[in-house]
C-alpha cells in the first residue's frame, strides 16, 4: 500500500498523521518505509528518535523533486507499505505522489481559510485519477478543538462536501497534548504515556481508513 499525506495548506499536521500511520503499521508487523518529502525533515527526526528507543523500526528516506514517483515505485517493491509525508504548497512532490499512491489523506484544520484551499487540490486529484484509476483521496479534520461545544469541525465537514474527487470523512482528530508530544519523542499516540485513550482511538480511525484494519494495538 502506498499512502500519501499531503495538502496545499501548511500547519495541518501532515507529519503527525504520517508518523502515526507508519508507527502503528510497523507495530502490526509490517515492513514500513516513510518517504520524507518535506525539507524540514520532521519525519526523519521521528524515525531516528524511534530507533534510539528500540521501538518497532520504521525506515525513512528523504526525497524531493521530479524523481519522487520513481523512487516510491521502486521502494514499494521492497516494503509492505510506503507512506509519503509531503510539504505544503503547489509542489512537484504532490504531483509525483498523486501518480503512484493508492490512497491520499488530506488533513485539514476546521477553519474557513483551510477549507478554501481544497478547491485546487480537488481539481488536481480529479486530473490525477484519470491516469491513476485506483486512486482514493480522503479529507480528515485534524487539530480540532477539544471543547464539546465547538461545532467548527462539523461545519467544516458540511462545507467541504462540494468537492468531487475528495471523500469528506467523518474522522475528527482533536488537538490533544499527547498527540503533540508523541511525534518529537518518536512515538505514536497509542504508545505515548500516560496513555490518552481518546487520542489513540482517533488515530485508530485514521489507521482503519488507510489500511482497513484495527490499529489500536499498543493501547492495552
Amino acid at each position: 500500500m502506498i499512502v500519501a499525506v499531503l495538502g496545499e495548506k501548511g500547519g495541518t499536521g501532515k507529519t503527525t498523521i504520517s508518523t502515526n500511520l507508519a508507527g502503528m503499521r510497523s507495530a502490526h508487523g509490517h515492513d514500513v518505509l516513510v518517504v520524507d518529502a518535506d525539507r524540514q525533515g520532521s519525519s526523519s527526526y521521528w524515525a531516528e528518535a524511534r530507533e534510539e528507543q528500540g521501538l518497532t523500526s520504521v525506515s525513512c528516506v528523504q526525497k524531493f523533486g521530479e524523481g519522487l514517483a520513481r523512487v516510491v515505485r521502486d521502494m514499494s517493491r521492497r516494503y509492505d507499505d510506503v507512506i509519503i509525508d509531503i510539504a505544503s504548497g503547489d509542489s512537484l512532490e504532490i504531483d509525483g505522489a498523486l501518480r503512484v499512491s493508492n490512497k491520499v489523506i488530506v488533513p485539514l484544520q476546521p477553519s474557513g481559510i483551510d477549507v478554501w484551499t481544497l478547491g485546487l487540490l480537488d481539481d488536481r486529484i480529479s486530473e490525477a485519477a484519470r491516469n491513476n484509476a485506483g486512486l482514493q483521496a480522503y479529507v480528515v479534520i485534524n487539530r480540532a478543538s477539544t471543547n464539546p461545544r465547538d461545532n467548527d469541525a462539523k461545519e467544516a465537514q458540511v462545507a467541504m462536501r462540494i468537492c468531487d474527487a475528495l471523500d469528506i470523512t467523518e474522522i475528527i482528530i482533536r488537538d490533544r497534548v499527547s498527540i503533540k508530544r508523541a511525534v518529537p519523542a518518536g512515538l505514536t499516540a497509542s504508545e505515548y504515556r500516560p496513555q490518552d485513550h481518546k487520542a489513540a482511538t482517533e488515530m485508530t480511525s485514521l489507521y482503519q481508513l488507510a489500511f482497513g484494519e484495527n490499529g489500536y494495538k499498543n493501547g492495552n
